[in-house]
């Protein structure tokens, strides 16, 4: 199939390559130019494992990379919407780029086709994009039908070409029945269920997936606190519940919180969404509480073990939201370093691929720095705090 994807973000270029992989001809669009100019260059902007092999394979074949967004729009069949929709004011959910997409569509289009929207959007956005893509056509006196669908993405930073190729669901929010036999024969090599309902419905399957992943993180952390009270092996515990066929193995490892550009931002936008209804969502408030304070109960252990940190050398392996990615938004580790250099101990930095991203962020600070390896970092450090789990790390042997 001739397929754009506008916004080479994230998910943008996972979902390109991906469907470029499995034999369609794409072509990722973005305003980026210099992103455009890395990506024809086969240069990844961020962290994923598979993803720049998959994409040098594809490249000048079946994958193509444009800033011409009118050009794409009317040389594809299906046109995907990938593009970041930010926290805005309150958390509230900014939707404008995906209206921009929707514009750009409607402005492009020359012959019957299908927009599927995969960004993470509030209920009812698809269908505001119905009416912005029906007034441009209208506005240039053309008459082309278009099919809209509701494509949420449930990629795993680390793991996202793994879950596009191998996709647990694929859930469809369709307008018309127009779309099933289009969708059916876009996913049919990724042999996997696909589930068919209406635009809304597909819109809240998303925040309702990351919200409840969100739960499980801070409930294990809760119950790994308690246990430490009464002095209980919270591993023990962990392993007990995921046996439990009711309630599955992943999501409850007990650490410092959930972090990244997805979970909280999607909790605090349908918190968001509840309140503008009049509805209370009053466990998602207690899971995004729950949280916030675990990201720092690495600190507060350190400073009961230790005491004063002034002077002390304190060295953070891990500081990546989760391994496998160079993110660091919303992890744990910013806001730990920070009391650390507050309390003016000195910061010894390693992360296998998030320490470039993460010094970004403490550039203008003093004693803290960034090293080559793990064990680089630990030499003479006083303590060690682990708040990434990277598989090197079971692996490491410090001599005390």
């Amino acid at each position: 199939m001739k397929i754009t994807v506008v916004g080479s973000g994230y998910v943008g270029l996972t979902t390109g390559a991906c469907l470029a992989e499995k034999g369609n001809l794409v072509i990722c669009a973005d305003n980026n130019l210099e992103k455009i100019n890395q990506l024809k260059k086969g240069i990844i902007p961020f962290y994923e494992t598979s993803l720049e092999k998959i994409v040098k394979k594809n490249l000048k074949k079946n994958l193509i990379f444009t800033s011409d967004i009118k050009k794409a729009v009317q040389n594809s069949d299906v046109v995907f919407c990938c593009v970041w929709t930010p926290p805005g004011k309150d958390f509230k959910p900014d939707v404008t780029a995906v209206f921009d997409v929707a514009r750009d569509f409607g402005r492009n289009i020359n012959s019957d086709k299908t927009f599927v929207i995969k960004s993470t959007v509030p209920v009812g956005t698809n269908e505001n994009c119905i009416e912005i893509i029906r007034s441009e056509i209208k506005k240039r006196k053309v008459k082309f039908n278009f099919n809209i669908v509701s494509n949420p993405e449930f990629l795993r930073q680390g793991s996202a070409v793994k879950d596009t190729m191998n996709p647990d669901r694929i859930v469809a929010g369709i307008e018309n029945k127009n779309a099933v036999s289009i969708i059916n024969k876009l996913y049919k090599p990724f042999k996997s269920t696909i589930l068919f309902t209406d635009l809304k419905t597909a819109e809240l399957i998303k925040y309702a997936a990351n919200a409840f992943l969100a739960a499980k993180i801070s409930f294990i952390n809760e119950v790994s606190n308690f246990s430490a009270l009464k002095n209980c092996n919270i591993k023990d515990i962990e392993k007990a519940l995921k046996l439990d066929k009711r309630i599955g193995p992943d999501y409850l490892d007990s650490g410092a919180g959930y972090g990244g550009g997805c979970l909280r931002k999607d909790i605090k936008g349908l918190i968001k969404q509840g309140e503008e209804n009049d509805f209370n969502f009053s466990i998602l408030k207690a899971v995004e509480d729950i949280n916030e304070k675990q990201k720092l109960a690495p600190y507060f252990k350190l400073k009961m073990k230790i005491g004063s940190l002034r002077g002390k050398t304190i060295a953070v392996l891990g500081v990546s939201f989760k391994p496998g990615t160079d993110s660091a938004k919303e992890a744990a580790s910013i806001k730990i370093v920070e009391k650390l250099l507050n309390d003016k101990a000195k910061v010894n930095i390693y992360d296998p691929a998030a320490s470039a991203n993460f010094m970004e962020i403490f550039k203008n600070r003093k004693n803290i720095k960034c090293f080559n390896s793990a064990l680089a970092a630990v030499k003479d450090a006083d303590a060690v705090l682990i708040l990434s789990k990277w598989p090197e790390f079971k692996k490491l042997r410090i001599k005390i």
